[in-house]
């Protein structure tokens, strides 16, 4: 028997749990020098746990010294394209017949938690078998009256099926299958009866808290459906208002009531210090300071390989520099004069500070339409626009001689003209190394290009990392606002 786990995945970890082991005999048929496949789900993905080979009885048995985590499992045919899935909890040694015709469970003996999936899928069916009819049907419905009763017949298998799950909660709260009815739950917004704004902040409210009833953050399970991650992507897209501190607050609660279970301790550090590494939506990069500050720097993130820790740990001090509504770092370079100039020295409304190379494939479509909106209507509002060269040379000085002529070019062959245009010499950066002083790339966070980033009057970041469409679409709602309210 060959034991394999396909997951890799940084920061992660699985568990398994110590006890007296599995044991799962799958009865299918003899195929010559085949196995089955005994897989799990961890979030969304699927991986292969086991293998078990198929005797010439037909028989192939999954075992194992250590308990499994329970959890929705997968068995998976030979070719491995076909597959069944089981619950695993409690009772981890059990029997399975599988229909050699489909690959389907025929009959599951030893196991009560599937067979209470086995009548979910019974009762689903019964109150489903017309639903596939009557969505046809709503398709092609001539009038809103046919509609409308199509609907409702679709809407009352619905509820039925929803109260069927229900009972079953109730009545097996215990159980794997509960909490994979928790988790299909959705929860109901109504503001029905409404009559103030409180009314209605106390229905958001309601709404927020039907999420996660009855559910654990230490439950291990959860990490064995796709169901819980998908849900959780809905919580933070719907129940979640997208600011810093509100996002604070509810990744310290679901960190919290984790605690007593390391695994899922390590899953929701794992995946919001991903998350908000390099988030979606700017400025929510604060987000991953205040869990650096928290739980980083306390050591309370203990399981770290080197490599894991430097990145996480450079990456919060890259984005020290450049916080939304903090003041920019400090710009010391030459321009094509070799002159020396410096950021706090421009005086503007608003500046752009463009981070731009030459060789980028993206920076040579994007610097055009940056040149075209200054021209339109940036220069006229008395914005100043400087482009910095990233320059990805390093410190080899032929290849900074070559990129910084190549940089000259296309400044000439664009007609760049009312930019200022910087660059920083390789014995400039020198310096700053020798002297442990961080350059513009970290203060700046230049790991791509180009990079943009737009500075108040007071140089302090209004807007980074974002297009050149996005900057003119800001400047001219401030420039609105300001001729309705001089």
């Amino acid at each position: 028997m060959k034991k394999a786990s396909l997951f890799s995945l940084l920061l992660c970890c699985c568990s398994v749990l110590f006890g007296q082991g599995y044991r799962i005999t799958a009865k299918y048929k003899a195929v010559p020098d085949a196995k089955l496949y005994l897989g799990y789900y961890f979030g969304n993905q699927k991986y292969v746990l086991d293998s078990a080979v198929l005797q010439p009885n037909g028989e192939a048995v999954f075992t194992g010294a250590e308990k499994l985590t329970g959890g929705l499992y997968l068995v998976v045919d030979p070719k491995k394209t076909v597959f069944f899935d089981i619950l695993i909890d409690k009772e981890q040694e059990f029997n399975i017949t599988i229909d050699t015709a489909n690959f389907t469970p025929s009959g599951i003996t030893g196991s009560q938690e599937n067979n209470f999936l086995v009548a979910y899928k019974s009762a689903s069916a019964y109150f489903y078998r017309n639903y596939q009819q009557q969505q046809t049907a709503l398709a092609t419905a001539k009038t809103k009256k046919d509609s409308a009763a199509l609907q409702q017949k679709m809407n009352e298998a619905n509820e039925s099926m929803q109260h069927w799950r229900d009972s079953f909660v109730t009545a097996q709260p215990e159980s794997y299958l509960s909490l994979l009815f928790r988790l299909l739950k959705e929860p109901v917004y109504t503001i029905a009866g409404a009559k103030t704004k409180q009314d209605t902040i106390n229905a958001f409210y309601n709404y927020k808290s039907q999420f996660w009833k009855d559910v654990s953050f230490a439950d291990e399970r959860l990490l064995r459906t796709p169901m819980f991650e998908q849900r959780l992507n809905r919580y933070f897209e719907s129940a979640v208002v997208r600011h810093p501190d509100s996002l604070k607050l509810e990744l310290d609660k679901f960190i919290l009531y984790s605690r007593t279970n390391k695994t899922m301790f390590r899953y929701f550090m794992n995946r919001f210090t991903n998350e908000y590494m390099n988030p979606k939506y700017m400025g929510l990069d604060v987000v991953f300071l205040h869990l650096f500050e928290k739980y980083y720097l306390s050591n309370q993130v203990d399981w770290l390989e080197k490599k894991d820790r430097d990145l996480v740990f450079n990456r919060a001090y890259s984005l020290y520099g450049n916080i939304i509504g903090e003041p920019a770092a400090e710009l010391k370079l030459l321009d094509t004069l070799n002159k020396n100039v410096t950021l706090y020295a421009v005086k503007a409304p608003y500046t752009i500070v463009v981070f731009w190379d030459p060789d980028c494939g993206h920076c040579k479509e994007q610097v055009p339409v940056i040149d075209s909106l200054y021209r339109l209507r940036w220069k006229k509002q008395g914005i100043k626009l400087i482009g910095v060269l990233s320059d990805g040379a390093g410190m080899d000085e032929a290849k900074g001689k070559e990129t910084k002529a190549r940089w000259l070019s296309f400044i000439h062959e664009h007609k760049l003209e009312g930019w200022m245009h910087w660059y920083q010499t390789i014995a400039m950066r020198a310096a700053e190394q020798a002297s442990q002083t961080p350059g513009f790339r970290q203060s700046y966070d230049v790991f791509q290009t180009p990079t943009i980033y737009l500075l108040d009057e007071q140089k302090r970041i209004v807007a980074k990392k974002i297009n050149p469409e996005q900057i003119d679409e800001f400047l001219q709602f401030k420039q609105n606002n300001t001729s309705k309210n001089p």
